[in-house]
């Protein structure tokens, strides 16, 4: 699992150890297919000035990440939330960029440590 956070191997082999490679394969394509739907949510709600909403958005791709071990995601997610929540809709842009690459890069970590 080269190019993987320690955090990342240290998720999946939890999980690996609940289930199988099988259980691993299956949470991370939901991660991917689900997170992904989440971004374009969350890009939808702040496109229309809803703050509460991408703050709603961002907080679920946290916990997710989160218990992938993804920190540098759930890390953007996080100050993309708290923006949101404290009104600052022009960092919440800036932030939801951020978000969207680090999924982009967790989703390629996961599917490297998976394939």
């Amino acid at each position: 699992m080269t190019g993987v956070p320690d955090s990342t191997r240290v998720a999946l082999d939890g999980l690996r150890a609940l289930g199988g490679d099988g259980l691993v394969r299956q949470m991370v394509s939901i991660f991917i297919d689900h997170s992904a739907g989440r971004i374009a949510a969350l890009r939808s709600a702040l496109d229309a000035g809803d703050l509460q909403g991408a703050a709603g958005a961002a907080h679920t791709l946290k916990g997710s990440s989160r218990q992938l071990g993804l920190t540098a995601m759930a890390d953007a997610c996080l100050a993309l939330e708290q923006a949101c929540k404290g009104g600052d809709a022009a960092s919440a842009q800036t932030l939801a960029a951020a978000v969207h690459d680090a999924y982009t890069a967790a989703a390629e970590q996961l599917r490297a440590a998976t394939a």
